[in-house]
């Protein structure tokens, strides 16, 4: 049986302030204007918005996580999309690249980023990369003289190094093969750039 609720509006005429004044009868716990919980869940799929307060944070606005990284912490809305959470994150703690990272909750399970991970508490962990050596070009006589270290984070980030740096791929100095994607890198292994021919 559906509870009602009553609600009367008096408004107050002439020189005083006029003022709405609600009152609300309530014949019964599960009443919500009218309408039964079971009747909004059944009908939209979801959980009812959640007036008691069993379920999701009425102060929150929303489904939210606490993201811990270093000293900081952040409270996260994770009600969008999957890229738009991880947007969220990258803006909260000022991360400036595209640099992949995951969450960990307490009890040490890698979550997937969306909507439906669980309201816990979680450590943000920033994927270290991929660190290699380089022997670079002397501009003056066109000879590689020194290693520098390079890290690479993204696919993007090892075209562009390629890119700017004229090269078209990376000679691993170890075993002569030539290597121009980053999933072929190996950590801590010495390449140099490869040039076009006749370049």
């Amino acid at each position: 049986m559906v509870s009602h609720c009553i609600i009367y509006i008096q408004y107050k005429r002439g020189n005083e302030p006029s003022a709405v004044n609600f009152e609300r009868t309530l014949e019964h716990t599960e009443c919500m204007v009218g309408i039964n919980e079971t009747d909004i869940v059944a009908a939209n799929r979801v959980s009812a918005w959640n007036w008691r307060g069993r379920l999701d944070d009425i102060g929150s606005g929303g489904r939210v996580v606490t993201i811990k990284w270093g000293d900081q912490s952040r409270r996260i809305g994770i009600d969008g999309g999957s890229e738009a959470i991880k947007e969220a994150i990258r803006s909260a703690f000022g991360l400036r690249t595209k640099r992949p990272f995951w969450l960990e909750d307490n009890e040490g399970i890698v979550r997937s980023i969306d909507r439906d991970m669980p309201l816990k508490d979680y450590t943000l962990h920033l994927d270290g990369g991929l660190t290699i050596k380089i022997f670079l070009y002397n501009p003056p006589n066109d000879l590689p003289n020194h290693a520098e270290e390079k890290t690479f984070y993204a696919e993007d980030d090892f075209r562009d190094f390629l890119l700017r740096h004229g090269f078209i791929a990376l000679t691993d100095l170890n075993c002569s093969k030539n290597v121009d994607s980053i999933d072929d890198l190996h950590p801590g292994e010495v390449y140099q750039g490869l040039r076009p021919l006749g370049s």
